[in-house]
């Protein structure tokens, strides 16, 4: 495994690391308050036939962590300019929970660096969903207020009871990490996030994973983008990719393999799949 760092153009340090060969590269985002080590099931798994490279976003990590918000657009930058830093040829992003917002902020703002995206468990990613159910907690999420015990709580709630034991009980010492300033930014950065301008632009093939969030409204996700393919996690919240790594790794490489074509059924169709019987 190789490590390194790029400097943004405000001279930001974004690390990550990388490991196997192949075409397309896959770059590995992760969610909000996490960094790049959550995707060791499928850096193994993709290894052998795709370069793999996962970063730790501004804030993150071993990422520089300058008391400043954290946009979903400013992480979209700073992805734009490692994919141009490393040479890498359309690349596809994979993004977890956050990381979603920044795969299509990136496939938006840079539309010829980008090959396919895949999001997963990424609601925030449909219009209105923050608002709906990370609004009531805005008020809470303040420096003077109780930011981390909120936010545990906000959390906790995107597991089911299948998931690993260990995920809940970990949250707070995982959380302990993170400095202050990087939860309220965080959190700060999503507060006015609209996406539906950026679904829009999107005009690659995109996968939108769920795992169980509620109230989605993928009508308009497949309205705004007409391209999406559904897929849909059993028995696994918002840890899937270490809780069900073979599903996960499926969809993922079926839909790499077959990107394109994915994208065009899903515009003849509506959104679904379905047999073409000849005529009688």
């Amino acid at each position: 495994m190789k490590s390194g760092h790029i400097l943004t153009q405000d001279q930001v340090r974004i690390a990550y690391h990388e490991v196997g060969s192949g075409d397309p590269a896959i770059i590995f985002i992760h969610g909000a308050y996490s960094n790049r080590g959550g995707f060791g099931n499928q850096e193994e798994y993709f290894s052998p036939n795709h370069r793999c490279i996962a970063v730790d976003l501004r804030g993150h990590g071993e990422s520089d962590k300058p008391d400043q918000p954290l946009t979903m657009e400013q992480h979209g930058h700073d992805v734009a300019e490692l994919i141009k830093q490393l040479d890498l040829d359309r690349p596809v992003l994979v993004g977890q929970s956050m990381g979603g917002q920044v795969i299509i902020s990136v496939a938006a703002f840079y539309p010829k660096l980008v090959r396919a995206v895949a999001s997963l468990d990424s609601p925030s990613n449909i219009p209105g969903w923050h608002q709906r159910f990370h609004g009531p907690y805005d008020h809470l999420m303040q420096k003077d207020g109780p930011f981390r015990e909120t936010l545990i709580a906000f959390l906790s709630a995107a597991y089911l009871p299948t998931d690993h034991p260990s995920r809940l009980g970990q949250m707070a010492e995982r959380l302990s990490e993170v400095p202050d300033h990087v939860i309220l930014n965080s959190w700060g950065g999503k507060v006015d996030y609209d996406p539906t301008e950026i679904l829009r632009a999107v005009k690659c093939p995109y996968l939108y994973i769920d795992c169980g969030q509620p109230d989605l409204d993928l009508d308009l996700l497949r309205e705004l983008c007409p391209q999406v393919v559904i897929g849909k996690t059993v028995g696994a919240g918002h840890k899937a990719l270490q809780d069900v790594p073979d599903q996960i790794n499926a969809m993922l490489n079926r839909f790499i393999r077959h990107a394109d074509g994915i994208a065009a059924e899903m515009v003849r169709t509506g959104g679904v799949f379905q047999y073409n019987f000849p005529p009688t």
